[in-house]
C-alpha cells in the first residue's frame, strides 16, 4: 500500500524489500563509519524494527543496512523515508546525504546526479540512548523504543522543477471552496502556467500564476463537492501539474471547531468515543504491516469507535489513509512522555520538538480524520518552567494550520497551568487503578468522583467553552486470568472499571470524547521499570497484543454502540 500522495509523470521506486544488514553493535562511533568499508552478513526486511527479530531482540547499538538503485543518468534525486528510528545517517555512494533524529517522523534527502546508473544507499541506524544525538527519546518512555527502518523508502528522480507538497483546505463545505497551497521545489520561477484536476475530471489551466515565496496559493470551487464525516467519509482527490511533475493529493471537505465545549464536524457535534493505539506488535515492533492496520481498525470499528488517539508519536501515513476511508477522528502528536524541567531547559530538546511537530503537522495536513494535534504526553505541565516550550509548541501548529483543535493530554488535571493555550482539555486519568485508598480490593467507586471533581476544576477556572476529552483512563488485565476475587489484574475487573467509565462518559454532556488506554497490549520498557509492567507489556489493552479480546471488548462494545449525541447537541446549543 503506497500512502498519499501520488506521483505519476516522475520515476517513483519503492525500496521495500529484502537489504543487506549487519549489526555492529555497542561502542560505535557512527561519525566515523565509512560505508565502504561496512561488511554485511545479513539480510533485513524494509520496513522493519531490526531488534524486534530474534536474533536482534533487545540489542543497543548500531546496524547498517544497504540497497542498489538502477536510476536515469544526469537526474537529480529525493529520498522519501517515511519513518524510523532512533537516529540515522543516510548515505549514497559512500558520501553523507542526510540524517534524521527524529523517531516516526517523515523525510526526505536531497541526492545529487551521478555519472552512473548504479546509485548505493546506506542507512546507519542507532538505537541507544543518546540525549545529543536523539533528544526526543529517553529510556524511561512507557513503550519500547526500538531501532530500524521502520515504515516505506522511496526513491524519486525529479525534474529541475518539481513540486514538493500540495495542502488543501476547506474554506466552504456545501459549495467545495478550498484553498490550495502548492509548494515548489528547485528551479522556480517568478510565475508558472498549472494544470488542476479534481477526482480525475477535466483539467483547468491556470495561466501565469506569480510564485511567491516558493508557493502558489490558489481558491477554487470544485465540481460536485462532497462533505467528509465519521459517517459518510467521502473523500476527493486533486491532481496539480507543473512543468514535467504532478502530483495527487487526496482530502475530505470538513471543518472542526469546539463550540461551548462541544467538538464539532461540519457544525455537527460529535461524540468522541474510541482508544489510544500504539503502533505495536511483538513480532513486528512498530513496523505493522498494512494487514494489520486495517484488521486494528475493522476490530475499533466493531467496537463501536470513531475516534483513535496515535500514541505517543507521529502517525503511519497508510494508517492516516485508512482512518480517511474508514471514517475515524484521529488526535495525533509528536513524541513525548513525562518530559521534566531539564527537558523543557535543554535547547536540542525545545529545538527538535518544534521540529518535529512542524513536519507532523505538514505530512498529516491533508487527512480529514486528523482533527487535533497535540505533543508532550503527561509533561510536567503543574510547572511554570513548562510554559515556554507548550506555548512555542501551540504557536508554531497554528502557524502551520489554523483549521484543526490544538492540545496536550496532561496527567496534571488539577493543577495544569497551560489550560488557556488549547482548544481542547485533555486529561489522562487513572482513579480507581492508581487508587487513592490501596487497601481497597475493588476501587471502582474511586472512578465517577473523581471524573466529576475534575469537571468542577475546569468550571472553577473558566474552561466551560473548551471541550474536554478523557485522553487516558483505564485499567491492566492479564489475558486469561479470571479469579473469583474479581480483583485488579483479572479480566473481570477491567471489564467493571470499563463499563464504569463508558457509562459515564455516554451519559456527560460535559465529556466531549474518551480515548481509553489502551487498544493493545504493547510492549514496554524491559528494565526494573517493568515491575510495575508484567510481562514487560503494557496490559491495559481491551485486546492482547495479538489481538485476542478479553471480557472488557464485549463491555465497551455493547456501550459505544448506544445513541450518545442527544445531550451534546442541548449543550452545544445552550
Amino acid at each position: 500500500m503506497i500512502a498519499y500522495p501520488l506521483r505519476t509523470m516522475r520515476k517513483v521506486q519503492l525500496l521495500d524489500g529484502n537489504w543487506d544488514f549487519v549489526f555492529l553493535g555497542d561502542g560505535i562511533d557512527v561519525e566515523s563509519i565509512k560505508p565502504s568499508c561496512i561488511v554485511y552478513d545479513d539480510r533485513m526486511p524494509v520496513p522493519s524494527a531490526f531488534d524486534a527479530y530474534p536474533s536482534y531482540a533487545g540489542k543497543r547499538g548500531t546496524a547498517v543496512y544497504r540497497t542498489k538503485i538502477e536510476v536515469t543518468l544526469g537526474r537529480k534525486s529525493r529520498i522519501h523515508f517515511h519513518g524510523l528510528g532512533m537516529w540515522a545517517g543516510i548515505y549514497v555512494d559512500n558520501q553523507r546525504v542526510g540524517q534524521c533524529s527524529l523517531p516516526y517522523t517523515g523525510f526526505w534527502v536531497d541526492v545529487p546526479p551521478a555519472s552512473h546508473r548504479e546509485r548505493e544507499l546506506v542507512v546507519v541506524v542507532d538505537n541507544r540512548w543518546d540525549a545529543r544525538r536523539a533528544p526526543l527519546q529517553e529510556q524511561y518512555y512507557d513503550f519500547y523504543a526500538y531501532g530500524g527502518i521502520f515504515r516505506s523508502v522511496e526513491w524519486h528522480e525529479v525534474p529541475d522543477l518539481s513540486i514538493d507538497r500540495v495542502s488543501v483546505t476547506t474554506l466552504d463545505v456545501k459549495a467545495g471552496v478550498v484553498a490550495v497551497a502548492i509548494k515548489l521545489l528547485g528551479a522556480v520561477p517568478d510565475s508558472l502556467d498549472l494544470r488542476i484536476a479534481f477526482d480525475a475530471g477535466q483539467s483547468v489551466v491556470w495561466k501565469n500564476q506569480k510564485v511567491s515565496d516558493d508557493h502558489i496559493h490558489l481558491e477554487v470551487k470544485m465540481p460536485d463537492p462532497a462533505a467528509w464525516s465519521p459517517r459518510n467519509p467521502r473523500l476527493h482527490t486533486l491532481r496539480v501539474v507543473a512543468g514535467d511533475d504532478d502530483i495527487i493529493e487526496r482530502f475530505g471537505l470538513r471543518t472542526v471547531e469546539a463550540r461551548n465545549g462541544v467538538v464539532c464536524i461540519n457544525g455537527e457535534p460529535q461524540k468522541l468515543l474510541g482508544y489510544c493505539r500504539h503502533e505495536s506488535h511483538p513480532q513486528f515492533g512498530p513496523a505493522l504491516p498494512v494487514q494489520q492496520l486495517v484488521q486494528d481498525l475493522q476490530l475499533l470499528k466493531d467496537l463501536g469507535c470513531n475516534f483513535v488517539r496515535g500514541a505517543h508519536y507521529p502517525q503511519d501515513q497508510r494508517f492516516l489513509d485508512l482512518c480517511d476511508e474508514m471514517g475515524f477522528c484521529v488526535f495525533e502528536e509528536s513524541l513525548g512522555w513525562n518530559n521534566d524541567v531539564q527537558h523543557f531547559n535543554n535547547p536540542d530538546f525545545c529545538d527538535a520538538q518544534e521540529e518535529q511537530t512542524t513536519a507532523m503537522v505538514r505530512n498529516s495536513y491533508n487527512h480529514p480524520s486528523v482533527i487535533m494535534w497535540g505533543y508532550l504526553n503527561e509533561g510536567r505541565s503543574d510547572k511554570q518552567e513548562s510554559r515556554s516550550l507548550y506555548k512555542r509548541l501551540a504557536e508554531c501548529i497554528r502557524r502551520e494550520d489554523g483549521t484543526r483543535l490544538v492540545t496536550s493530554a496532561s496527567n496534571q488535571p488539577l493543577t495544569d497551568v497551560n489550560y488557556d493555550l488549547f482548544d481542547v482539555v485533555a486529561v489522562n486519568i487513572y482513579p480507581g487503578w492508581y487508587a487513592e485508598d490501596r487497601e481497597l480490593v475493588r476501587p471502582l467507586g474511586e472512578i465517577v468522583p473523581y471524573i466529576h471533581k475534575v469537571i468542577t476544576h475546569l468550571e472553577k477556572e473558566g474552561l466551560q467553552a473548551k471541550p474536554l476529552v478523557i485522553s487516558e483512563i483505564g485499567a491492566a488485565a492479564l489475558y486469561g486470568w479470571r479469579d473469583p476475587l474479581n480483583a485488579q489484574w483479572t479480566e473481570q475487573y477491567q471489564s467493571d472499571y470499563l463499563e464504569t467509565v463508558c457509562e459515564e462518559v455516554m451519559r456527560n454532556p460535559r465529556i466531549s470524547g474518551l480515548a481509553i488506554w489502551l487498544f493493545c497490549d504493547s510492549r514496554t520498557y524491559a528494565s526494573s521499570h517493568s515491575l510495575m509492567r508484567p510481562r514487560t507489556f503494557n496490559n491495559k489493552g481491551t485486546l492482547d497484543e495479538y489481538r485476542r479480546p478479553k471480557m472488557a471488548y464485549n463491555t465497551v462494545k455493547r456501550i459505544f454502540r448506544g445513541d450518545n449525541l442527544c445531550g451534546l447537541r442541548a449543550r452545544m446549543n445552550a
